[in-house]
């Protein structure tokens, strides 16, 4: 078994900085898994949303660094939703990060941390219904991965999994 720090040594993992100031030190961790990385360099970049009312401003690559900041510089999310875990049958503990436009799978290992594991559009995700699909996979990789148990914080509660 092998911790979160053993795992981006060996290239599992990889902590995810989204450009902060040097001035801005961290107060929580974010992590990706190697395909999610390759999701976010090659794929995200060139996504765009058609014309929709409810969608932001920003690209959905400017949408997901701005989410990441906040994440990591310990803005409150347990109060909106950026941040939300998904329900399913068994429970299988796996949240999302929400932008108005992007949805990001993982789970949180520890309270302050969140491994990043699947991305998508939300209107992929909404219109094809690939929640199940998200959950189900992102379990997997999880229950695959040989991070030290326990493998992910079970609890449905906010104050358990991130600080507010």
């Amino acid at each position: 078994m092998a911790t979160i720090a053993k795992l981006c040594e060996l290239g599992v993992l990889e902590d995810l900085d989204p450009g902060l100031d040097p001035a801005e030190l961290p107060t929580r961790q974010l992590y990706g898994t190697v395909e999610f990385v390759a999701w976010l360099n090659d794929v995200l970049p060139e996504l765009v949303v058609e014309d929709d009312p409810l969608s932001d401003d920003l690209s959905p690559m400017e949408q997901v660094g701005a989410l990441f900041s906040e994440y990591l510089l310990g803005e409150t999310f347990s109060t909106d939703r950026r941040f939300k875990k998904l329900n399913a049958t068994p429970q299988h503990h796996i949240w999302e990060l929400k932008t108005p436009d992007v949805r990001i799978f993982g789970w949180v290992p520890a309270k302050d941390c969140f491994i990043c594991c699947y991305g998508d559009l939300k209107n992929a995700v909404v219109t094809f219904n690939k929640y199940g699909l998200y959950m189900a996979r992102t379990k997997l990789v999880r229950d695959k991965m040989d991070l030290d148990e326990p493998k992910c914080v079970e609890s449905r509660e906010f104050k358990d999994v991130i600080s507010t």
